[in-house]
């Protein structure tokens, strides 16, 4: 994980990259992670938000705009072709990751813990009948 500003190794991002190595996690699901979290660290710097104290408002624009900006061409010459976004299902997947590496900076002392605290919200279930997606996530 590269600082784009220094061109230095990310210090936190690597540690947060060597945790998942140290897990053994496959190496397809390290190399999925680094991209989310290099995309998350380049949008703060970009606007800038210090990457490990995000307020709730930040992290909600950051997710918007992971599903409103259109993602770049795959075309070579960069042009033409129909703009494409990411779905919310990706968009989900993306704050996952990045509420993970949030945790884990957290317990280094890297991330205040109140802003990993936010991060975490307790469900409660309605009845011991399985419950739907809707009764664990809230309308």
């Amino acid at each position: 994980m590269i600082d784009g500003s220094t061109y230095e190794l990310h210090r936190e991002a690597s540690a947060y990259l060597d945790s998942l190595r140290a897990r053994h996690l496959s190496w397809n699901t390290e190399r999925i992670y680094a991209g989310r979290s290099a995309l998350y660290l380049t949008s703060c710097a970009a606007h800038g938000v210090d990457w490990s104290r995000p307020t709730l408002g930040q992290l909600a624009r950051f997710m918007r705009r992971l599903v409103q900006e259109p993602l770049p061409s795959r075309r070579r010459d960069g042009g033409g072709g129909q703009q494409r976004f990411r779905s919310e299902e990706t968009a989900n997947a993306v704050m996952t990751t990045v509420c993970e590496l949030l945790r884990f900076g957290a317990r280094y002392g890297w991330v205040p813990l109140e802003t990993a605290a936010q991060l975490t919200q307790q469900k409660y279930r309605r009845s011991t009948d399985c419950p739907t997606r809707r009764e664990l996530t809230g309308p």
